[in-house]
């Protein structure tokens, strides 16, 4: 059978309770330290502002599910890697994974397309560039918001839902507009 990059693609559904993701969209709509979302073009290294807007981790140390969280992810991060097409135990280079960076989106909030080759993630001690993206969605109560890989491919989230693809140029992803109501999301990367 032949493999496709939707093949490298993991959805994790319902991973997270709902009770946690309840409990941490009650605690970041308190949180006012939501700022817009920065990148850095990795070609021209020219520095852009999008629409959304973001909270960082250092910012969320203080919710009460975050160990929790954290924990979750570990878990996604094990499942995706024990998948038998990556030869499981020879598939053993990750260190762990970024803080994770939660995502608001307001109406007609997006997040414009591209690819996770992110040059400025690790910049300090550790150096170099994700392996594996992840991305996980608290809600599921807000229209539009969808979730787009390869210009047509739309994975649909649920609350607590978690998603896992290679951080590398053949996963162009987007987030369409939202309608109504508001998406609260969350996203780290392993390396």
């Amino acid at each position: 059978m032949k493999e496709t990059v939707k093949d490298y693609i993991l959805h994790l559904n319902h991973l997270i309770p709902k009770k946690i993701c309840n409990k941490i969209i009650e605690e970041l709509d308190i949180d006012k330290n939501w700022h817009k979302h920065n990148w850095t073009d990795s070609q021209s290294y020219k520095k852009f502002t999008t629409k959304i807007k973001e909270l960082y981790m250092n910012e969320t140390q203080k919710l009460t599910y975050i160990d929790e969280l954290y924990n979750l992810v570990w878990k996604g991060l094990e499942k995706y890697i024990l998948i038998e097409k990556f030869g499981g135990e020879e598939f053993n280079s990750w260190k762990g994974f970024s803080p994770i960076r939660f995502n608001r989106y307001n109406e007609n909030q997006v997040m414009s397309k591209h690819c996770d080759h992110i040059t400025s993630l690790f910049t300090g001690e550790r150096r170099g560039i994700p392996i594996l993206s992840i991305v996980g969605v608290l809600n599921d109560n807000y229209e539009g918001g969808e979730f787009i890989m390869f210009d047509d491919y739309e994975i649909k989230f649920k609350a607590g839902d978690l998603i896992i693809f290679p951080s590398v140029f053949l996963y162009p992803h987007l987030i369409k507009p939202v309608k109504k109501g508001t998406r609260y999301s969350f996203v780290s990367w392993c390396y």
